[in-house]
This record gives structure tokens, sequence and C-alpha cells, in this order.
């Protein structure tokens, strides 16, 4: 088919729909969208509460747990020895399906009565409950979609990593705090894009390196301050000088890293490396990536976040690992293939809009459901029955389509709609992608929930803390410690946090301050140096005579810096010039 321009339904935008689009549509029997990528990618990630946790308990046989589910929803949750006991059916939820009623307002009904799994934990997870889309971790505390990990905290998208604090976006780390970005770093620490780099700290793009502070665009260098080469004792005594170990001045040292970032730097257009023919940002060992961003050893993907490992031939994911022919999904993993309009996934196959199904086969509409086949709203069918049933149901949905309040319309093709998240939109990742105050949230028809004010019994505010961690007394781990941000919910602030023992052997350890804000807070300054999951078309700023061109460069791309921020963009050939 010919390119092909609509308008879309939420943001009222015109979006184009290339013929390759119209080509995998038509290999997996969909009809194209009618909402444009952005809103596609809002939609799923309102479905996406990573960090929100709640104290609730098991609706089977009581038992204390956290959750990332609110016990306000109507919805049990069950504990991970109920949910996989014997003790429940949940095909005992099933319902007939009623032709007298819109599709998504009888699948509403069924999620919002069927038990849940509390939170999405999988493997083996050792002393890590507060945690979430957790797998194969151990002693991690307040550690979000993390794989692999022993002894981490306050982090976010990190994988395979060791004993590090505030991360987020990181792969194989050790040892360090604050990388975003980030792989293969040892003792590094306020590190912005940067691989295989040792005992370093406030850095930015550097690739094997050691020993180099507020320094940026380095490549194989050691004994580097200010980007200038130093001797190993000059390196040391500037860095000394520097007097990390006092919050004050480790403020200025961040302060000032931050102007370099914003006046000095030049940025390559995109994060894009050992891959062929990839538009987005933060992409590796790729091929055919179109418009996604954290897509790493995965091939034909488009309109993605969050892509980890051995997937192709998929569309608008949100979370995924080893999957194949994926649609417009959420959490799809250990390998899920042709799974359309879903919330976790694992192990499944052509399955359509369901939430929580494991190895699963041949399910339309279902909740909570393990090794279940030809299943349609947790009812069982035999295979003539179900096949017979899910094209009926298909057409029902497009003559009877649900319309939300907006006037949203929703078709056989479309993920599920914004009001039936069991979330708001300020405690998932929309939030922290695409931020909007909770007026304009609900203007839009997205759900939001109010968040509930505690009485914490502060016994000491952060800026009474001990200015040096060389003098941080051994109490500190018995206060309850006042946020700066008092509750704030742009950041999501939880007025009040601790310094556990482990938190200050670490601070100690590493010489470095105790942190200043709660672990939320601390997560939205991380945010603020990643781009926006938007592309804007623009041409490379380098307009240097010792390049391969002649006068300003022509070349063209896709980058995640919008035009009008005050940063410098290269292509990545004049980049490369630059640097190397």
């Amino acid at each position: 088919m010919n390119q092909e321009t609509k308008n879309c339904q939420n943001c009222k935008k015109d979006f184009t729909i290339e013929p390759e689009d119209f080509n995998f549509y038509e290999k997996i029997k969909v009809p194209p969208p009618t909402f444009c990528p952005e809103c596609r990618m809002i939609r799923r990630l309102i479905w996406r509460n990573v960090r929100s946790l709640y104290k609730r308990t098991c609706g089977l046989c009581g038992k204390s747990l956290i959750s990332m589910y609110s016990d306000k929803d109507t919805a049990p949750v069950y504990c991970h020895d109920c949910w996989y006991g014997d003790k429940w059916n949940p095909l005992s939820y099933g319902k007939e399906y009623d032709f007298s009623k819109p599709f998504f307002t009888q699948l509403k009904e069924l999620f919002n009565t069927t038990p849940r799994f509390f939170a999405y934990h999988l493997g083996n997870l050792v002393r890590s409950d507060f945690t979430n889309y957790s797998v194969d971790n151990k002693d991690c505390y307040l550690t979000f979609a993390a794989l692999g990990n022993e002894d981490v905290k306050y982090s976010e998208s990190i994988d395979k990593s060791k004993n590090s604090l505030d991360c987020y976006l990181v792969q194989k780390v050790e040892n360090c705090s604050y990388n975003i970005d980030c792989e293969a770093n040892y003792n590094t620490h306020y590190a912005i894009k940067s691989r295989n780099c040792i005992d370093s700290c406030f850095i930015y793009n550097c690739v094997n390196c050691s020993n180099c502070c507020l320094s940026y665009n380095q490549r194989n260098q050691q004994y580097v301050f200010k980007n200038k080469k130093l001797t190993k004792e000059e390196y040391q005594k500037s860095l000394s000088g520097l007097n990390l170990e006092k919050y004050s001045e480790f403020k200025k040292t961040q302060d000032y890293f931050d102007l370099i970032l914003e006046k000095e730097i030049i940025y390559r257009y995109a994060q894009i490396y050992n891959s062929a023919n990839a538009t987005g940002d933060t992409i590796g060992n790729s091929k055919n990536i179109l418009d996604s961003f954290e897509v790493q050893n995965s091939e034909n993907i488009a309109y993605s976040v969050r892509v980890i490992e051995n997937t192709k031939d998929s569309y608008d994911l949100t979370g995924a690992a080893s999957g194949e022919l994926i649609y417009e999904s959420v959490a799809a993993s250990f390998v899920t293939f042709k799974d359309y309009f879903c919330h976790i996934t694992l192990g499944s196959k052509e399955c359509q809009y369901s939430s929580i199904l494991k190895n699963c086969s041949n399910c339309f509409g279902c909740a909570g459901l393990t090794n279940a086949q030809y299943c349609i709203f947790n009812k069982q069918y035999s295979k003539e029955e179900y096949f017979e049933m899910v094209e009926k149901i298909k057409e029902h949905m497009n003559k009877m389509p649900y319309v939300d309040q907006k006037g949203r319309i929703f078709k056989y093709g479309e993920f599920f709609p914004y009001d039936m998240s069991p979330s708001g939109y300020n405690e998932t990742n929309a939030h922290d992608f695409f931020p909007i105050k909770e007026k304009e949230a609900l203007e839009k028809g997205y759900p939001w929930k109010k968040k509930e004010k505690k009485d914490y019994k502060i016994t000491i505010n952060s800026s009474e803390l001990s200015d040096s961690i060389l003098d941080a007394s051994e109490t500190i781990i018995d206060e309850v410690i006042g946020c700066p941000n008092s509750g704030d919910q742009d950041f999501q602030c939880s007025s009040a946090y601790r310094i556990t023992q482990d938190d200050l052997n670490f601070y100690k350890q590493k010489n470095l301050p105790l942190p200043r804000y709660c672990p939320n807070c601390r997560h939205y300054q991380r945010l603020k140096y990643r781009n926006p999951l938007k592309l804007w078309h623009r041409t490379c700023m380098c307009d240097k005579t010792n390049h391969t061109h002649k006068g300003k460069c022509s070349v063209e791309f896709e980058t995640s810096y919008a035009p009008d921020r005050p940063d410098i963009i290269y292509c990545e050939k004049c980049y490369q010039q630059e640097v190397y």
C-alpha cells in the first residue's frame, strides 16, 4: 500500500502510516491504528506501573505483602504461593460473552474481579520484596525493571549489576552510583552515557577510561581532569581538591558539571552503536529499528521502548524480551509469539486482549491464566469453538465499539482504552516520560490517583544532615529524614526517607555525602539527564573547516534533541572526527 496520513483520535494531530507499516499489519492480520505512535506509547505506558508500591494482604491466605496494586482496587491480589497454588482456579471467574455490551466494557469487569498476581516478580528473588518488574534479583531494594542484580538499591531499568545505588538504564555496573545510560562501569559515580569506565566521576560519554573527572567525550584515557591530561599525582591532587565527601562541595561540582553539559559539550545525534538502519535513541547490537528507544540485541522493531534482548519483527512494545511478531503489548517476555494487545504475557503464544498470562496459547480477553489454551473471558472452549467465537467477537467489536468519555472509539485493533488501567497516570512510566499535571491528565481522560498523605514522624530534615560523610554518625540509620520536596506530586515525593546501614556503609566506603532527597525525587533528578521519547528531524550543526565536508555539514538525521534546545548536535561522522 501507499503511504497514508491519518488524524489521531487522541491528540488530533496528523500521523503517517508507511508502506512497511501496512505490510506488518497485513502480516499479522490487524487493522492499521487510529492513534499516532506517541499516543499509542502513552496508552501502553499507563499500564506500566513500575515504581508505586503498596502494603496489602493476600486475598487468599491473608499474608502481608508489597504490591503494585493499591488496596483501593476492587480485584484481590494473591501472593506468589497462592497464585501458583491449587487453592483457586482462574477459570472459575469465566464469563459468557455478551453480544449486547461492548467488548471493553465486559473486559473491564473481568479484569476488576479476577485476582491479580501481586507484583511482576519472576525467577529466583532473594530478599527483594520491595521491587517490581523484577527477575532473578538478590538483596535488592526499591529497584524496578531489574534483571539479574545483587545488592542494588534505588534504581530502575538496571540489569546484571552489583553493589550499586541510584542508577537508571544501566547494565553490568558494579560499585557505582548515579550512573545513567551506562554499561560495564566500575567504581564510577555521576556518569552519563559512559561505558567500561573505572574509578571515575562526573563524566559524560566516556569509553574505556579510568580515573577521569569532570570530563566528556573521552576515549581510552586515564588521569583526565576537566578534559585535560594530567600525571597521576596531578590528577589525585585535583580530585582531592574537590572535597566530594562534603555535600556542599559535591553540589558545587554537580552544578559545574551541569554547566559543562549545557555550554561546552558536542553531542552525538543519538546513542546508537553496533546497529544498522536504526532510528531512535539508546540502541545497541540491533538492526532495522524504527523510532524506538532502549533497544538491545533485537531486529525489525518499530515504535517501541525497553526491548532488551532477542526480540524481532514486532511493533509497539513497552518492555519486551525474547519474542517475535508481538504488537501493541506491555511486558511480553520469555519466548512470546504472536501476542497482540496484551499486558504481562510470559511464554505465551497467539493471545490477544489479555492480562497476566503464563505459558498460554490462543486465549482472547482473559486474565490470570497459566498453562491454558482456547479460552475466552476465562471460559474454556474447544479448538473449533474458540476460533469461530473469536471471529464473531472481532466483528462485534467493530459493530459495537467501546466509546470512552472523550469520544474516542475503540474497535478491534486498538490497545486497552486509557480508562481501563488499574493505575493512575502519575503512578506509571507515562508520568516519567510524558509528565503532565493532574488537571491536564483528567482533561485528556487519563486515570489519576490521588496521593495519600502519610503522617511520617520526621525526626530530622535533610538540611540538618552532616555536611561531610566523615562526620556522619551511625545513629543516622535510626532517623526519619524529611525530604525538601515535601510530598510534591511532580516527583512522586515520599516526603520522608531513611538511610539504611548498607547505604551508610556504601557512602563511607566511597567517601560520598549522604543524599538530601528521597529515592523518588532522586529518580526524577536522574530523568532530567535523559532525552524525551520523541524524535525531531534535524541537520548536523558542524561547521568545522578541518572536517571532510565543505562549509556547514548538510547531513540530516532523526534525533531526540529538540530544535529549541541550546545543545550542539553532530551527525555520526562529524562526531567521530571530533572525538577520536
